[in-house]
């Protein structure tokens, strides 16, 4: 790992390699003309920035612009992460502090773009927490730090990022001319470079033509008037074009900002606003019919409205409000997916630069950000989540490391109730105690639990075998030492989960996608039965037990949901059944279920609790993936 020091003199090195590029340059390349006689300043603070995840809306991006040492942004527990700052103008920066929490990037790099589409990377090194003060010299608009590896299985936390560059130019040389557009474009428009020294700036094609919707700016009293009872805002509701599709923000910005590329002040102010519907806006490309949009003071407009936010419920707890807030990110362009056009503050090709495999990482965000949309009257998705991929691949890799090692030593694989990431270990909680473990497991003092190194289970040999006596491990959520996960098969009779309906539902959701979405699931049949149940499309839906009695004793297993505690001749049929080890049902009862012999409480405050696992948040950052991806 490479110490602070040793990354200053990388820098340093890196900076000798840049300045004799430039002298080499050709002459249709100019170098930016230096300015040494005017020391770097910090021209970070304040500016919008975005990130790849949040680990709840507590932490946003501009927590690490905002000056203050006591907030922070902090991200999802998964690889990789970014977190990105718009400077307003293309500027020369010299230099990135990073003030780390405890939770910081092992692996990470410093990345400048021009239009947040193509990225140059100025640095990459090892952290080691604390402070990192990184010197570069390039020119972007966009500065992006881009990590790879983490500290642990918490996301990366910054309490600041400070940006150091060249100051902005005298008023004077930017003035825009009287057939310019407003000066709050040469503060954003990437093209509008206030070096370049013309009398005009060059025209974007995007802004060439304007939007005939598009207001003219005018100094007269803004549209609308801003009065309204305590607690008003500028807002706009979201509505259909002509030709029926949604409005995109970008198009939002440019009509009442007068710059499409002020879309992130827009995503920024909306975030954590709970919508009429129930939902969030978390990805920025997808906006839905009656959202509301909180806007910057300065937006004027026809269709703009001033007043309090209609169909907003604001939460009665500090934390965030809605497991669907968790993932939040502004992502490639707010065009149509697979579009062309320009996407800037887009995540694009910096994911050439990492690989194939970050490429699936991203696209397991996007997952999550298509999936997780719980609406107030409808908190189950249609679309069964998928396992978490962070915690599933590392689990996944240990499970069959544990099967090589014991295929190796001769020994007969343990049986397994649950599985704790602690750290930088793996411990297993096996059904009854074992010793002794092969290499590199070690055995507890009561021969109960086995635990080894992650670093060494991610890189010893692996088996090929199946994974199937695993197929009901679920990941239950996240305690105060790590993510806990636990074996259903183990409960052998009813599992009860209880609390107030959003939450159980919640937590039903996300336990039907761990068990049919895990790398070791089976892909089982999911059958429902009885009334005011969730209605996915993906599983069966009976009115009453008896309808699937005969699968109970003949069929291959599965997951069995019922929405009230079965009757005492049903208890007696299932308990018969649980005793035969081929019975590999696992049958969920939402409510009370006094025969249960597992009972979950799952709360609004995001906990769920159990009388044999550690509290565990359930609601906790997760990277989901869709089947067939």
């Amino acid at each position: 790992m490479w110490g602070p020091d040793a990354r200053r003199s990388t820098a340093l090195k890196a900076v000798v390699t840049v300045v004799l590029a430039a002298l080499l340059a050709v002459p249709t390349a100019p170098v930016v003309p230096a300015r040494a006689a005017e020391e770097p300043v910090l021209v970070s603070q304040g500016r919008p920035a975005v990130a790849s995840s949040l680990e709840k809306s507590d932490f946003p991006a501009r927590n690490a612009v905002d000056g203050n040492p006591e907030t922070r942004w902090s991200s999802g527990f998964s690889d990789p992460q970014w977190i990105r700052i718009d400077l307003g103008r293309s500027t020369t920066v010299h230099r990135v502090e990073i003030d780390w929490e405890v939770s910081h990037s092992t692996a990470y790099s410093i990345q400048l773009s021009n239009d947040g589409e193509t990225w140059e990377t100025h640095w990459f090194g090892e952290g080691d927490g604390g402070n990192d003060v990184i010197n570069i010299l390039g020119e972007g608009r966009y500065v992006q730090m881009y990590s790879t590896a983490r500290s642990g299985t918490a996301g990366n936390s910054i309490w600041e990022l400070r940006v150091y560059g060249e100051p902005e130019p005298e008023k004077a040389a930017v003035e825009p001319a009287p057939t310019k557009k407003p000066s709050a474009d040469a503060d954003t428009d990437p093209e509008a470079d206030p070096e370049a020294g013309e009398s005009e700036p060059q025209p974007r094609p995007t802004t060439s033509a304007p939007v005939a919707s598009a207001p003219a700016p005018s100094t007269s009293a803004p549209v609308p008037e801003r009065s309204g009872p305590p607690g008003s805002v500028l807002y706009y509701v979201v509505r259909k074009t002509p030709d029926g599709k949604v409005e995109k923000l970008n198009d939002i910005a440019e009509r009442f900002l007068g710059d499409r590329e002020r879309w992130p002040e827009i995503a920024e102010l909306t975030e954590g606003q709970r919508q009429p519907d129930g939902a969030y806006l978390t990805d920025p490309r997808t906006l839905k019919p009656g959202w509301v949009l909180k806007m910057p003071k300065d937006a004027t407009g026809d269709g703009l409205e001033f007043g309090p936010l209609p169909g907003f419920e604001p939460p009665s707890r500090k934390r965030s409000p809605s497991p669907s807030a968790e993932p939040t990110a502004a992502v490639a362009g707010l065009d149509e997916a697979g579009s062309s056009g320009p996407m800037i503050g887009a995540i694009g090709p910096i994911w050439y630069a990492a690989g194939a495999a970050l490429v699936l990482a991203v696209l397991a965000w996007l997952g999550i950000w298509l999936l997780r949309r719980r609406r107030r009257h409808e908190p189950f998705d249609d679309s069964l989540l998928r396992t978490d991929t962070s915690a599933a691949w590392t689990v996944d890799r240990s499970l069959r490391v544990l099967m090589a090692a014991c295929e190796r030593d001769g020994l007969e694989l343990p049986g397994i109730t649950g599985v704790f990431i602690e750290g930088s270990s793996l411990r297993l909680r096996l059904t009854n105690p074992a010793a002794p473990a092969p290499e590199p497991w070690a055995v507890s003092e009561d021969g109960q639990s086995w635990a080894a190194p992650l670093a060494k289970l991610q890189s010893g040999a692996a088996s090929d075998g199946s994974t199937a006596r695993f197929a009901r491990l679920v990941n239950v959520g996240m305690s105060e030492t790590g993510r806990v996960l636990v074996d259903f098969a183990a409960a052998r009779g009813v599992i009860s989960l209880d609390g107030p309906t959003r939450a159980r539902h919640e937590v039903l959701r996300r336990w039907l996608g761990e068990l049919t979405g895990n790398p070791w699931s089976d892909d089982p049949r999911v059958v429902m039965v009885g009334n005011g149940l969730p209605q996915p499309e993906q599983v069966e839906h009976l009115a009453g037990i008896e309808q699937v009695v005969p699968e109970l004793e003949v069929g291959e297993g599965g997951v069995l949901v019922l929405s009230q505690a079965p009757t005492a001749a049903q208890q007696d049929m299932l308990a018969t059944r649980f005793t035969g080890p081929e019975f590999t049902w696992v049958v969920i009862v939402l409510g009370s279920a006094p025969s249960a012999r597992w009972r979950f409480t799952a709360g609004d405050d995001g906990w769920l609790r159990s009388g044999f696992l550690p509290d565990v948040h359930y609601d906790e950052q997760t990277a989901v993936r869709r089947g067939g991806e």
